[in-house]
Parts: structure tokens; sequence; C-alpha cells
């Protein structure tokens, strides 16, 4: 009764989480789950966690923490491996950009529970605006709009590689935003 009861909340803060913040994703893998989580801290302080429960007890929990503030966060099994990927949209400079921008970072949990940095890229082909995982299980891939002018945006597709993301194409280039918006949310 009381594992049902936990699962049963668990399943509850998942929807209401998602509904509203879309900030707690839950992954099940038969007796195991996995709750992964963005917590606010403050501004620009987040952490990102990692807590594997088995049947009512929780077996492990990891955290690491993002120092730039975020924008986005999704998380999907992009590489058809059983285990999801964490994508964490955050503002932030890069040593070869001065100027706080959109960039994508995604991690991995290793061995199903650890959180681990995968790729915390600097950039995509143009400034990032957003992104968002798209496609069909056992084909996930990143769909982003990029400004590439003053009032020019592309839509792009991208898949995870071994080292990064790798370009697939651009769905349409030199659009205006709202035009972008609707093939992104497509």
């Amino acid at each position: 009764m009381c594992q049902k009861i936990i699962i049963f909340n668990i399943f509850i803060l998942f929807f209401v989480a998602c509904k509203e913040k879309n900030d707690n994703f839950v992954f099940s893998n038969g007796k195991q789950q996995t709750v992964l989580s963005l917590i606010k801290t403050n501004d620009s302080v987040y952490d990102l966690k990692a807590d594997v429960f088995c049947a009512d007890s929780l077996v492990s929990s990891d955290k690491w923490r993002i120092h730039y503030p975020v924008y986005h966060f999704e998380c999907e099994d992009i590489n058809n491996d059983g285990v999801p990927e964490i994508a964490v949209g955050v503002i932030k400079h890069t040593r070869y950009d001065s100027i706080s921008r959109k960039r994508l970072f995604i991690f991995k949990l290793y061995e199903g529970k650890y959180i681990r940095p995968l790729w915390l890229g600097s950039r995509v082909s143009y400034p990032l605006v957003d992104f968002r995982i798209v496609g069909k299980s056992g084909d996930k891939y990143f769909r982003t709009i990029e400004q590439n002018g003053e009032n020019s945006f592309v839509v792009a597709e991208y898949r995870l590689d071994a080292f990064g993301l790798k370009w697939l194409r651009y769905v349409q280039e030199n659009i205006d935003s709202k035009t972008a918006k609707k093939l992104f949310n497509k």
C-alpha cells in the first residue's frame, strides 16, 4: 500500500510540475524510477537533481549545480539507450564570445544515476533563440530557432552525436520570427 501511494504521489508531482513549470520529469525502467528535477536556488544558480527510486525507497540521489540563468529544461532518451539525456538552456558568455547568449548544455545519467556533462555547448550555427526535442521514439533530435540577422531567423535540426550536436538540416532559412515559431512548434 505504501509503495502505491508513493508512486502515485510521484506521478501527481510529475503531472503538476510538467503542466505548470515543466521542471520535473519521471522515467521508469522496470522496477526503477528516476525523477529529474531543476531546482532554482536564485536567479543564476540552479540544481539539476536525479533521484532514483526502487519500490518505495530512494536508492540514490545526485546533483549538478548550474551557475547560470536557465531558460529551458527538457529530458528525453535522445540516443535510444534507455536512459534519458538532460537538455538545459542556459544564458552565459564563453571564452570566445563575450556576449551572454542562450546556450545548450546536455547531460547524461552515468550508470543511470550520476549526472555528468555530455556537451556544454558554446553555440550552434547562429545565436540560439530556443530549442526543443522532437521526433518519435528511437529517432529524436533537437529543433532550434536561431537568429541569422537583425530580423531574420532559421529553424534548424541537430542530432546528438558522439561529441556534441551534428547539424542535420535547415528546415527554413531567412524567415521572420512568426514563421520561425510556427515551424519550430510543428
